[in-house]
């Protein structure tokens, strides 16, 4: 097993591709102390693992209308560094950091991207479940497929 770098704040530093968006902070992102208000950051996540789905080709549309599957978050955690405020862009870097038959774990990074800041790392785990009756299910074979060619490595249950 390689090592894997950390960032300043002590979380890991992504793997495999890295995808990138892109969101402004508009004045309803924000609380009353002019900084983003702390659970919109798992919206700018929810962004970056769609995201990062649609560059591999996978839309989570097609995975509940196709497939017949939705993928629920189980777990999210986040680790506020720095603030982020009205206006500002923030950079959101996304990378699957595990995956099982049923799984994915996504990692993040949300940046300011014009000061550079890093303001907030996390993760976010989803499950995969039958639309129709919500019994846990293995991922479609198309998701899978991306995930083995593109994260092989990222292939388990390892913990950040």
């Amino acid at each position: 097993m390689t090592a894997r770098r950390a960032v300043p704040d002590g979380g890991e530093a992504p793997r495999g591709p890295v995808v990138e968006s892109r969101c402004r902070i508009l004045y309803r992102d924000v609380d009353r102390m002019g900084v983003v208000y702390y659970a919109r950051y798992l919206e700018l996540f929810e962004m970056g693992r769609t995201e990062w789905a649609r560059a591999h080709g996978i839309r989570y549309r097609d995975v509940e209308d196709v497939h017949q599957r939705v993928m629920p978050v189980v777990e999210a955690r986040c680790r506020y560094l720095a603030s982020l405020e009205f206006d500002e862009v923030a950079l959101v870097r996304t990378w699957v950091a595990a995956w099982t038959g049923s799984t994915i774990r996504y990692g993040y990074q949300v940046l300011a991207e014009e000061a550079g800041r890093l303001c907030a790392v996390g993760e976010a785990e989803l499950a995969c479940v039958r639309r129709d009756d919500l019994r846990p299910t293995r991922l479609p074979e198309p998701f899978l497929t991306v995930l083995a060619e593109v994260v092989p490595e990222a292939r388990g249950r390892r913990r950040g």
